[in-house]
């Protein structure tokens, strides 16, 4: 489907594919200009609109705290007025109304107050002037009158009072330098305080009365009775702690809505502040701008389309003809060169079409020549291919490494005769076999070899490993594989070649010089640690010897003397012991043949078992096996770990001794029962445990251990059924290893 419409789109003409795509690109630039223009205009209308909502915002606060000035200063004119002074120390209620009536009407009528009203200490109503049958209430909870009775300074703020929220100014009174009381005047702060502003500034207000965290009923609005805009009333939280501004939210195209927090004189949110500016004239000049720009941006995408065919068709005209000429040439009919009519490209590649038609000339002749001698090429290059894939098969043959390919499928299908003596199969054995790379070389479950594939098709460089291999006969060999994946053209994987470098002889090498390494370190690290215990075990010793002999026979701290004394020199036999068996020594090799070696050390130990009355069960092979060793110091290794076999089971048991070959190693096994032995036990098995009696030490078996790792060979401990086995294996001399073969 996608091959088929990508054949198409290459199968138009030149022509159509210079125009489809200006006139996409030219489509998109201005698509792309337009919706970025009518964005960023859009962006910078909101912004504009945003800042006249928060000076709307700004303003309004501003004509609170004007009128609150006002009344603060008409009522600072009052409280200095020297009647009005004598009358409210008198507490004349009568006289100080019929006084002040008259000028609260006044002020009313010029100045639109509401409210006029006289208090006295500590906080009581004296005189409402606008409404004088109310008084004598305590108002304490008016923190604007009490602060000013306290400080004697006017005050000014919004503040609920009995006729609701009003905008109040706070005046004190004195007479003869005591406070008589304080005057308050009110601004009403309700629909005619709004319709005010609207009327001189534009935009709709409405204020809504904070009953509860959650109850915002409206307490005068100049767009009728409604409640809190939906998408404010989302915006609670944010909204009483800063102004929310929404330019044409989601429903409302045309509305602009600035939302912001009303506080009292004491600092509190007591109400919130709607303000709503009709945008619909911006809406219809944006949308009058983006008409034209779009009008604007298709006659100019016709026009450059227009000029492009005219640009195509100019351009294709002379490569139609520089085609049919080159038609002509591919079908043999023209043999004349073609003439350039410019030094553009086109002259460029008229002249470059002479040159191809110069050089099939040139190549007919040639094809005409080489197929005379055809015939003749191909036997000398058969003869060629013959001889290079003799000496390769020569090559592969005679490298003293493995060679083989293996299949995609798993089939072995060669390998070379290395391989072969190496291991010990046959050919016959190996190849057309699917499962034997598998089952013998890599030494793993169908699911791991088709793991091993899909590692090698990912990878075009193939894979190196390491692999230990056993052979036909049982003995093991470590090889260094590295394998290399062929694919055909498609990419699938047709078959791996691969070579095997034999490298156990490196690998044993590395691990005795290694291990010889390990001893020699902590031979000199022990050998310091016990000279460095010496000295102060003889000093102890001396001293311990001194206090026993300078107590009297029969004191019973003698006894203790004596026993600090016996530890010492069990100490000194420990150390004795320790570096008997870290002492360096050298072995002396050559052939030499274990069988009589064990016999020997078998009668070494027969005294210790006759007497604990043990039956030793040998089972010892026939058949010679020469080994490259130091017979004293084989037998002496042996000779320890027989005899602690003897001294760790139980009496009346038996001790099994035989001998087996494994591979390219002769091993001996000694199996005997043991009782109550832990697994530190096992784990240390070659630790020397010195008891009280110095006849069952084994004070050489550490040794023992060194002296089999410094022939080349291993030594394993195991439980097994109650029986404690121990297995030493031994390397046979190689000579005997490629007879055995």
């Amino acid at each position: 489907m996608v091959s088929d419409f990508i054949y198409t789109v290459r199968s138009i003409s030149l022509k159509w594919k210079l125009l489809i795509p200006f006139l996409f690109f030219s489509l998109l630039g201005t698509t792309s200009l337009v919706y970025i223009g009518l964005d960023s205009q859009n962006e910078l209308i909101k912004g504009g609109e945003k800042l006249a909502l928060q000076r709307f915002y700004d303003l309004f606060l501003a004509r609170v705290q004007q009128h609150g000035e006002q009344a603060l200063a008409m009522a600072t004119i009052i409280a200095q007025n020297p009647h009005v002074k004598e009358l409210l120390a008198a507490r004349d209620r009568d006289g100080l109304f019929a006084y002040s009536f008259p000028l609260f009407e006044q002020l009313e009528k010029e100045f639109g107050i509401k409210q006029m009203h006289f208090h006295v200490p500590p906080g009581r109503s004296f005189l409402r002037v606008h409404s004088p049958r109310q008084f004598g209430e305590m108002i304490s909870y008016r923190r604007a009158i009490m602060d000013s009775m306290k400080s004697g300074q006017g005050v000014v703020g919004l503040e609920w009072g009995q006729t609701g929220l009003g905008i109040r100014g706070v005046a004190p009174v004195y007479y003869k330098g005591s406070l008589a009381g304080t005057v308050e005047i009110g601004y009403p702060f309700g629909i005619g305080f709004l319709e005010s502003l609207r009327k001189k500034w534009g935009p709709h207000f409405s204020v809504y009365e904070r009953k509860s965290p959650n109850y915002y009923p409206v307490l005068a609005s100049t767009m009728g009775s409604r409640g809190l805009f939906p998408l404010l009333k989302e915006q609670l939280n944010v909204w009483l702690k800063r102004p929310v501004i929404l330019i044409a939210p989601p429903g409302y195209p045309e509305m602009a809505i600035l939302g912001g927090p009303i506080k009292d004189y004491g600092g509190e949110v007591v109400a919130l502040v709607e303000i709503c500016s009709d945008r619909s004239s911006i809406v219809k000049r944006l949308k009058n701008t983006r008409n034209l720009m779009v009008i604007i941006g298709l006659a100019g995408i016709c026009v450059s389309f227009a000029l492009t065919w005219v640009v195509a068709v100019l351009f294709i005209r002379p490569i139609k003809d520089i085609v049919a000429n080159a038609r002509e040439i591919a079908d043999g009919k023209r043999e004349t060169r073609l003439t350039p009519q410019s030094d553009d490209e086109m002259g460029f590649l008229s002249r470059s079409l002479n040159i191809m038609l110069d050089s099939l000339k040139e190549r007919r002749r040639q094809v005409e020549h080489y197929a005379k001698t055809l015939e003749k090429r191909v036997e000398e290059r058969t003869a060629d291919l013959v001889i290079s894939e003799e000496k390769y098969r020569t090559l592969v043959d005679n490298l003293p490494l493995g060679v083989y390919r293996i299949l995609s499928d798993g089939t072995t299908e060669f390998i070379n005769p290395y391989f072969i003596e190496k291991l010990g199969f046959s050919t016959d054995e190996v190849v057309g076999d699917k499962d034997f790379w598998r089952s013998k070389i890599w030494g793993c479950d169908e699911q791991e070899a088709k793991e091993i594939l899909h590692a090698l098709k990912q990878n075009p460089n193939g894979m190196r490993t390491e692999r230990e291999i056993t052979d036909k006969q049982g003995n093991r060999f470590i090889f260094i594989d590295h394998a290399i994946p062929f694919r055909d053209d498609k990419g699938v994987l047709k078959w791996f070649d691969g070579i095997m470098v034999d490298i156990t002889e490196v690998k044993r090498l590395q691990e005795v010089a290694l291990r010889g390494e390990e001893i020699r370190v902590l031979g000199e690290i022990s050998e310091r640690f016990a000279h460095e215990m010496r000295n102060p075990l003889a000093t102890a010793g001396g001293f311990a010897r001194r206090l026993r002999d300078s107590i009297a026979g029969d004191d019973p701290h003698r006894k203790m003397a004596q026993i600090i004394l016996d530890e010492v020199a069990r100490l000194e036999n420990i150390l004795n012991v320790l570096l008997s068996t870290i002492k360096p020594f050298s072995l002396r090799m050559s052939e030499v043949d274990l069988r009589p070696i064990l016999e020997s050390s078998l009668d070494g130990i027969r005294e210790q078992a006759d007497s604990r009355e043990i039956v030793l069960s040998v089972s010892l092979m026939e058949e010679s096996f020469p080994l490259f060793g130091d017979k004293d110091f084989l037998k002496k290794a042996l000779v320890s770990i027989l005899r602690n076999a003897v001294f760790s089971m139980s009496e009346s048991g038996r001790l099994s001794v035989s001998t087996s070959l494994e591979g390219d190693h002769l091993a001996v096994w000694l199996r005997y029962p043991v009782k109550g032995v832990a697994e530190d036990d096992v784990t240390q098995f070659f630790i020397p445990r010195l008891t009280g009696d110095l006849e069952t030490n084994v004070h050489d078996l550490p040794l023992s251990k060194v002296i089999i790792h410094r022939h080349g060979g291993r030594i394993a401990v195991k439980r097994e059924d109650g029986d404690m086995v121990v297995g030493i294996e031994l390397p046979l001399l190689k000579t005997k290893k490629r007879d055995n073969r």
